[in-house]
């Protein structure tokens, strides 16, 4: 099965893996220019729209790829975002934004909405999720037949004044939370800059949004209130958000052998054993890549309450064992370049601080004990549980 999963990534999705790889030099040379909260990188998101990143996670019968959408398809979307990950982090997390949008439509959507969004999709417009509250929390309450009416506020609302359907969560009168596709080119919003100040993932203009009695057709509601955290969809997506960040340790290795290589110090010993470690963390990151991918097709094919367990569980590892390899990889990358490195115009120092900023995903000690917790009260062996 395994086999036929791999030829069926090879072979259909072989093209937008290959764009993948190209895109890299120059993101990274993009990334460097826009490494500001008022830049956007601009030129890379093109690229992205005319090399079809943004429709190929759409169902095949509106004119996309079916990229996440089934088995088979799992490990091409993981090292797509891995290596849009590696020429620029803000760029991997508008796309991981967008996909998962698209995934979630998929899941949720009526026939209609999927039809609806796909040619927004079509159209070039981006898409996100944009879920996490500020103090003054989104809410959704119906004014009159099919119409909605969204206030309240979000923070980290990537790609702000580029993102135009990102789907928000709001809270409903009887206290659900409820999906919507929010046109927001149409919605009367109010962007907030200056609560941006962040060490790293500067241009991903991850903003305050603030909706002013946004009017939303029904058409636009996705799915019914709580679905958004169902599982194992919700936890499992920390798969696709690692992948981007893996990409980063991936491209530091790269870089710091182009710079000992330069610098004609590649006969130290030390430096040797360094870029050996940096090597195997990395080595096994793409490993995790891989396992991911298959979890992800063994639940798509048999969408059990065990399989979808052991998704959750085996993301949580992923998602646990990519922080710890990316914080190795930075470690020891400063130890090879040494100040020298971490000045421009090498993109060390940059990418560090962005993927310090994306590390820092929620609960990282809870889904820790979650792991813990499912392999002591399994029946099974430790090193068959996951099996």
């Amino acid at each position: 099965m395994k086999q036929i999963r791999n030829k069926t990534t090879t072979t259909k999705l072989s093209d937008l893996i290959t764009s993948s790889q190209l895109i890299v030099e120059s993101s990274l040379v993009e990334a460097t220019k826009t490494d500001n909260i008022k830049a956007f990188p601009e030129k890379t998101l093109a690229k992205l729209k005319v090399g079809g990143f943004l429709t190929a996670s759409i169902p095949e019968k509106y004119g996309g790829r079916n990229l996440g959408l089934v088995p088979g398809t799992n490990l091409a979307l993981l090292i797509i975002l891995k290596n849009i990950g590696k020429g620029n982090l803000v760029m991997g997390r508008v796309l991981e934004g967008h996909i998962n949008a698209q995934i979630l439509i998929n899941r949720f959507g009526s026939e209609k909405q999927k039809k609806l969004f796909a040619q927004d999709a079509m159209d070039g417009k981006l898409f996100g999720v944009w879920n996490t509250q500020a103090a003054d929390g989104t809410v959704l309450k119906k004014i009159k037949k099919d119409t909605y009416q969204l206030t309240g506020s979000k923070i980290f609302a990537t790609g702000t004044n580029y993102v135009t359907r990102p789907i928000v969560t709001a809270a409903m009168k009887d206290g659900s939370w409820q999906m919507c596709v929010v046109p927001v080119d149409q919605a009367d919003v109010k962007s907030d800059a200056s609560w941006w100040e962040p060490m790293g993932m500067r241009s991903s203009r991850s903003f305050k949004i603030t909706f002013l009695k946004s009017h939303i057709e029904k058409v636009n509601l996705l799915g019914s209130g709580g679905d958004y955290y169902q599982q194992p969809e919700f936890s499992g997506g920390a798969i696709r958000f690692a992948a981007v960040q893996l990409g980063a340790a991936e491209q530091l290795l790269n870089e710091t052998k182009k710079y000992l290589v330069t610098l004609n110090r590649t006969q130290d010993a030390f430096q040797k054993m360094r870029i050996g470690q940096m090597a195997i963390a990395v080595e096994s990151g793409n490993q995790w890549l891989k396992g991911a991918a298959s979890k992800l097709d063994d639940y798509m094919e048999t969408p059990t309450k065990i399989e979808g367990e052991k998704l959750i569980i085996f993301a949580n590892m992923m998602r646990t064992a990519i922080e710890q390899i990316c914080t190795e990889v930075m470690s020891l990358c400063q130890k090879c370049v040494g100040a020298r490195g971490l000045n421009k115009p090498y993109h060390f120092e940059r990418i560090i601080r962005d993927l310090s900023t994306y590390l820092r995903q929620p609960a990282p000690d809870a889904v820790l004990a979650d792991v813990g917790s499912f392999i002591l009260n399994s029946n099974a062996s430790a090193s068959e549980t996951l099996i």
